[in-house]
């Protein structure tokens, strides 16, 4: 491989049109080579899937595309010879932390209508929840539950609300004007069980939800959460409010929305702390990670992985010595159990953990 062909291969990575085959070379590479040469931002740290070391290595093209050119170059018999197997680091077998491990979706969302009905939401059931005069719910199976309305017009606004528990699943909520909404572990909505008029407004009580909204120009939807009013103009867009955050964010995806009566556009966040709102440029695919499935971390310090972790687990949360200030990078699954999950933090060498039961202690590591 020369020059023009490692430029070519490297470009290719960057923007995105390069082969399975050809991403793993590069990648391969970027850790088994590179990482000798140069001090590589944040290696021990993105050790957890393919998707982390590619974010990495990106931002370090951009940085420094022509010191890793001609090293690509002249590593060539290196890049040739690199198979599948070169994925040592991020497919190594998980090793269990602790024989008390805990395991995700050991609890079960609530629904509570507004007529006084408190309905357990088993994963395996299927059918319909309740009936009332124009109001069908009905379970369409897993974490998904739908409302439908005979009609429009009701003497009276009956809210219900799902609750979603630390240690639970996220919910699929299909609201009766056809919008979605999926509810976060340790998240309560409150929402109307027939949209029209007067009673177009949600309200997040804590927690997260991510929201796929069918704009009605005559009756816009209004979500209410703790310190925000956000109106939809036709949109995706993420909410979290989780008290023991310092803040909350709504994540616009797609469309438009007003938060406050601030106009945001996709890709921006509006954070409210304080009693104050500022509009960021956001991270995304962080920001909705948990609706794919997903944690995504991206820098953050042990105190903010670890609330997340303590309401996806259910889990109560201790620190013995001074917390490291060390970042967190890191992308995994949440379908594992919490002792994988620990494992890939503690290759940072910057933080060890002790699980006993549901109580993960946080020891500091010298």
């Amino acid at each position: 491989m020369n020059e023009q062909q490692a430029r070519g291969l490297l470009k290719k990575y960057n923007d995105g049109t390069a082969t399975d085959e050809e991403r793993q070379r590069v990648e391969t590479y970027f850790f088994r080579y590179l990482s000798k040469k140069e001090a590589v931002p944040n290696k021990d740290r993105l050790l957890s899937d393919q998707a982390a070391v590619r974010e990495s290595l990106q931002a370090y093209i951009k940085r420094r595309p022509a010191r890793l050119w001609p090293r690509i170059a002249a590593a060539a018999s290196i890049l040739l010879a690199i198979s599948a197997g070169g994925y040592f680091l991020l497919h190594k077998k998980p090793v269990q932390l602790a024989n008390n491990d805990v395991a995700p979706f050991s609890k079960q969302a609530i629904l509570k209508t507004g007529h006084g009905k408190t309905l357990l939401l088993d994963s395996n059931a299927k059918g319909l929840l309740a009936q009332y005069t124009n109001t069908h719910i009905q379970k369409t199976g897993g974490e998904t539950i739908a409302y439908t309305n005979s009609s429009e017009t009701e003497e009276k606004v009956i809210f219900d609300t799902l609750q979603v528990p630390a240690g639970g699943k996220p919910y699929h909520l299909q609201l009766a004007d056809g919008s979605g909404v999926i509810v976060n572990v340790a998240s309560a909505l409150r929402f109307p069980e027939n949209f029209r008029k007067n009673n177009n407004e949600v309200e997040l009580i804590s927690g997260e939800a991510y929201f796929s909204i069918i704009h009605n120009a005559l009756s816009p939807l209004l979500i209410k959460a703790q310190g925000q009013v956000i109106e939809d103009v036709g949109t995706e867009f993420n909410v979290n409010t989780y008290a023991d955050e310092p803040d909350s964010r709504t994540t616009l995806v797609a469309g438009a929305i007003k938060v406050n009566a601030k106009a945001i556009l996709p890709g921006q966040q509006a954070i409210i702390t304080a009693g104050s709102l500022i509009v960021v440029r956001a991270n995304v695919q962080q920001a909705v990670a948990w609706k794919d499935g997903y944690f995504r971390f991206n820098g953050e310090h042990i105190q903010a992985v670890m609330r997340e972790l303590a309401r996806w687990y259910n889990i109560e949360v201790v620190y013995k010595g001074k917390p490291t200030d060390v970042g967190f990078y890191l992308r995994i699954t949440r379908s594992r159990n919490i002792s994988e999950v620990l494992k890939v933090l503690e290759r940072t060498n910057s933080v060890h953990f002790k699980v006993e039961g549901r109580r993960v202690t946080v020891l500091s590591k010298k």
